[in-house]
């Protein structure tokens, strides 16, 4: 099973979080990792947040259906926009992980523990 903290770092790259008030993902990850310790964000560097996402991108491949797809997106991403592995790795959460097929149905490792962090449970 997924880990918690996987999920909602997949969640906050799709921008469906209370973290997402900021523009940078990188800002959104660090304000969600110091709410989760309760350590003041200027401490999280960020290194500590390409650590998380480091963890998180292990973490998916080792349940989603098709780590090779995910790797392939990466490198392409990487290539094209001539980015570090660690932005990458948040634009492939962000626009290429499906979290739901056409029925509704949680695929890639997901489950009902996503909504933790979605917006309608915020409100």
């Amino acid at each position: 099973m997924m880990e918690q903290r996987t999920l909602d770092i997949i969640h906050i790259c799709k921008g469906n979080t209370k973290y997402n008030k900021r523009d940078r993902v990188y800002e959104a990850i660090r304000d969600y990792m110091a709410e989760e310790s309760m350590v003041d964000a200027c401490y999280y560097s960020e290194y500590d947040v390409n650590l998380e996402l480091y963890n998180a991108m292990r973490d998916y491949l080792n349940h989603c259906d098709k780590p090779s797809f995910f790797m392939w997106n990466l490198q392409n991403v990487m290539h094209k926009y001539n980015w570090d592995m660690y932005h990458a790795i948040a634009v492939v959460f962000s626009a290429h992980t499906q979290v739901k097929d056409n029925n509704g149905n949680y695929v890639n490792g997901f489950d009902d523990r996503l909504h933790k962090l979605d917006r309608e449970e915020l409100k």
